[in-house]
């Protein structure tokens, strides 16, 4: 009996390990996406906390147990619409636009542009600096740059 139990766990790791394999290579083209989505929503978080220290506003274990959620619910969606974009909707999209998963991509970059905004607004309330006006400002000052060393040319 219990050498017949040890061989039934030792069978269902087996397929547990080889379903497993399967998703994983399966998920496999979108890997830089949700790559992506989790550093973003790590990196909202950090921000987020950074805010809260500063301001002496107090974490919780419930504040933070958004981030299991975010995170979770970010992945989900862009794996459901990998789903729905590998087997319904990729081949009507690349007919239009020839980028292969262009619903997946364009899922992934609305998610991750919502924590960069996130983020935008942490940092903002941290220093009083804008993230997108200083880049603007970098741009500008690059370009200077690039029409002095015409004219010095």
């Amino acid at each position: 009996m219990i050498n017949q139990l040890s061989l039934l766990i030792a069978q269902t790791k087996l397929h547990s390990m080889k379903l497993f394999s399967l998703l994983l290579s399966f998920f496999l083209p979108i890997s830089g996406i949700v790559i992506a989505i989790g550093f973003s929503i790590a990196l909202d978080t950090i921000t987020g906390i950074w805010k809260s220290v500063k301001k002496g506003e107090s974490i919780s274990s419930r504040r933070f147990s958004a981030f299991i959620s975010k995170t979770m619910l970010y992945e989900s969606t862009i794996m459901l619409f990998f789903l729905m974009d590998k087997f319904i909707i990729n081949d009507i999209v690349i007919q239009l636009f020839s980028v292969p998963h262009l619903t997946t991509k364009a899922v992934g970059l609305v998610l991750i542009s919502v924590e960069l905004i996130s983020i935008n607004e942490n940092y903002k309330g941290i220093t009083g600096t804008d993230l997108w006006a200083s880049a603007k400002n970098l741009l500008f000052r690059i370009k200077e740059v690039r029409k002095d060393i015409k004219d010095l040319k």
